[in-house]
């Protein structure tokens, strides 16, 4: 029987579950798997090509010569790294700064299926970029996203993601922003702190754990296999990060990811990073997360109206997640 859940943290409602798909297993297509090259000459992003893109912004060199890790600049961008004068009345010119990070020089491998140390690397890259960009007094948010698809994203099939950033909050992490401060002048505790105890406590939405992150589908998941990974320690920022975490973040980045990969037939999906606001930094109401979302044809799928519908349980989505091997099928 389908039930109406409500999100805690934006206060939405979602309808969860229905007779129409009776396991999370009805979701998942097989696909051929893609035969992809490990070097496309028509790439911008294969080692060789570096003159076909901006000049790098940070770079990580491989022992073997070459690089294992680029950051350029977005060419074409919707945004300008200038900030023009105006005066604020109904429109402003968009300011902010998007860069890309091609994250391997293998045209072939997806995010899933790089060896751990890539993905730190990847982390590392990203943070540190993250870390110098909110410096700017200038930029309000920042966030890390990734869209991939088999077909590739925009063009482009080589493995890379974004870091975007801009003097605009976005409305959903306003929204999350404005809940969390009231939940904790009402209570003194943390919205999310307070949901990811109770997530422990009651096992059947964690996905995987480890000694510094928590993966779990939300109570009320807006989407099939809608999975959000959440430090452990009360952290408003990914900034705030320490090295032993990020470490431990790539590890359960690289599971979930692996799991999506093998149980789900290397589906399309997308990832960003929900940290607070620059200015909100340090707080003690608000708590990150990077939200991961395949993307899975559902036939017949319609919205009630403007409410969102979730044709799989939560906790059945959590179960067969927890239940993919993955150990054999991705590359140590």
């Amino acid at each position: 029987m389908p039930e109406l859940r409500q999100d805690r943290f934006t206060k939405e409602w979602v309808f969860v579950a229905s007779e129409n798909i009776q396991h999370p297993q009805e979701l998942v297509v097989p696909r051929a798997r893609k035969s992809v090259p490990s070097f496309d000459p028509n790439c911008p992003f294969c080692p060789g090509h570096e003159t076909r893109t901006a000049p790098e912004i940070l770079r990580v060199s491989s022992p073997k010569g070459g690089w294992t890790l680029r950051v350029i600049p977005r060419k074409f961008a919707g945004l300008s790294s200038e900030l023009p004068e105006h005066n604020f009345a109904t429109a402003i010119e968009g300011f902010g700064i998007h860069e890309i990070i091609v994250e391997t020089p293998d045209h072939s491998l997806s995010t899933a299926l790089l060896p751990e140390p890539q993905l730190l690397s990847l982390l590392r890259s990203a943070k540190a970029r993250y870390d110098e960009i909110c410096l700017d007094p200038r930029i309000a948010y920042a966030t890390i996203y990734k869209k991939h698809t088999v077909e590739g994203s925009g063009g482009l099939e080589h493995p890379h993601s974004h870091l975007i950033a801009s003097q605009v909050i976005p409305p959903p992490v306003a929204g999350r922003l404005q809940q969390a401060r009231r939940h904790y002048g009402q209570t003194g505790e943390c919205i999310f702190c307070a949901a990811l105890q109770e997530e422990l406590d009651t096992q059947s939405r964690i996905v995987a754990a480890t000694q510094h992150f928590i993966a779990i589908e939300p109570f009320a998941s807006p989407s099939p296999f809608c999975t959000q990974i959440y430090p452990r320690r009360h952290m408003a920022n990914f900034g705030e990060i320490n090295a032993e975490e990020l470490l431990d973040f790539a590890r359960i980045l690289r599971t979930i990811l692996s799991k999506f990969y093998s149980g789900l037939e290397n589906p399309d999906f997308t990832y960003n990073m929900r940290s607070s606001p620059v200015a909100n930094a340090g707080v003690n109401y608000y708590h990150w997360c990077l939200h991961l979302v395949p993307n899975l044809p559902i036939p017949g799928l319609e919205q009630e109206g403007k409410m969102l519908l979730n044709p799989v349980l939560p906790e059945e989505a959590a179960q067969f997640l927890r239940e993919v091997r993955v150990e054999q099928a991705i590359p140590a």
